[in-house]
């Protein structure tokens, strides 16, 4: 069987890439028994990392713009007019970036992350245009991968998928993030202006992942008295405009750090430096950060929306996204109290040991197989 794979999330390094990336590889890898076929389309073709594919499996570079793809498959509904041999030598093809080609003869598996700018319209103004680039996605694919149970239901309800044709995969755990010791997790806090104990946030600034709700709640634990440590505020600020405003303006100011986007082998250390981790976001199609600080042994505060229940299970505490005075309590009961860290601790690492890319790619293998199964030629 040949399998085809949109492979340009295999080269970045946040958002659909931590999921794609590792979950391909071991795909790929653990299979010797699949001819795999990479494809690099034109947005790709530059980046540094891209030479790193060739090694993995088999690589053909399209150079053609995605607008010019998006018109023959989109709008036109047909197959390439080039390299036709190759096209129609797929049984399967995995979507991974929201474009699927139409197929003489195969069929596709798209994975679907999220429909968080169908859930906030009011948040995403090109929302319309998202739901109409998922309906032709579904519309194409033969079966949906979903990162999440929660996400399933999103497409069941928001967009009428059929459920037998959705399969839920979870992303696996990162075996870089690990409990770091303390001496060394001290030294990476340092650099970072940290010379004490800290609540930790990693993660984007959009503005459903509700930093300032954070921000309001990490001020009233402080006024109030009950916490004394550092909050630090890690990643990359390109929708932070509203959050670092927001910081500026408190009187507790002084005591927030942010780094902006750091190198991602600090982060282990960090996170298990961290007295607690907070993860308020509104809304999540699965929430990688939380499975990375549970990962490294550190008590999470979670929202209890979208997926993150199911990501922390009983391990951590999960609170309403905009009960500031909650996310507040949580902050001061977990940081004060060493015997439900331990606990949480533990549950935390035990949780994530359920989370395994072997496994993903397993599951993700045997619907590839079942799908190819239908193509209706051998390859």
């Amino acid at each position: 069987m040949k399998v085809g794979i949109d492979a340009g999330p295999l080269l970045g390094e946040g958002g659909i890439s931590r999921y794609v990336a590792p979950l391909v590889r071991s795909l790929v890898v653990e299979d010797d028994g699949t001819d795999y076929h990479l494809i690099l389309r034109r947005g790709w073709l530059k980046h540094p990392k891209a030479v790193t594919l060739d090694g993995l499996a088999p690589v053909t570079r399209i150079h053609i713009p995605d607008r010019v793809l998006s018109l023959w498959w989109d709008r036109l509904g047909w197959t390439l007019p080039v390299q036709r041999t190759l096209w129609r030598s797929f049984n399967v093809f995995l979507a991974t970036c929201s474009m699927a080609p139409v197929l003489p003869q195969g069929r596709v598996v798209s994975i679907v992350y999220d429909l968080i700018p169908l859930k906030f319209p009011e948040l995403f103004p090109s929302h319309a245009v998202f739901r109409v680039q998922l309906k032709r996605l579904l519309r194409r694919s033969a079966a949906i991968v979903a990162i999440s149970q929660r996400t399933k239901e999103d497409l069941v309800e928001m967009m009428d998928a059929d459920t037998a044709l959705v399969r839920v995969i979870y992303p696996g755990r990162d075996s870089t993030f690990q409990p770091v010791p303390s001496s060394q997790a001290a030294d990476v806090a340092k650099r970072y202006g940290l010379v004490g104990p800290y609540v930790l946030y990693v993660g984007a600034m959009g503005p459903h992942k509700n930093l300032p709700a954070l921000l309001r709640a990490y001020q009233r634990a402080r006024l109030d008295g009950r916490l004394a440590l550092t909050l630090l505020v890690v990643g990359g600020q390109r929708w932070g405009r509203e959050a670092i405003d927001l910081a500026h303006s408190l009187s507790v100011r002084d005591d927030i750090v942010f780094t902006g986007e750091i190198p991602r082998e600090d982060l282990p250390s960090l996170y298990s430096g961290a007295t607690v981790f907070v993860f308020p976001s509104r809304y999540e199609g699965f929430g990688l950060p939380v499975l990375e600080a549970m990962a490294c042994g550190t008590p999470v505060i979670t929202s209890n929306q979208g997926a993150l229940p199911e990501v922390v299970g009983a391990a951590g505490h999960c609170v309403a996204p905009d009960d500031e005075a909650s996310l507040a309590d949580a902050m001061c009961r977990v940081a004060s109290d060493p015997t439900m860290r331990a606990r949480m601790s533990t549950a935390g690492r035990e949780r994530v040991a359920t989370f395994s890319w072997t496994h993903s790619a397993a599951q993700l293998r045997t619907l590839l197989h079942e799908v190819g199964g239908r193509s209706g030629h051998n390859g």
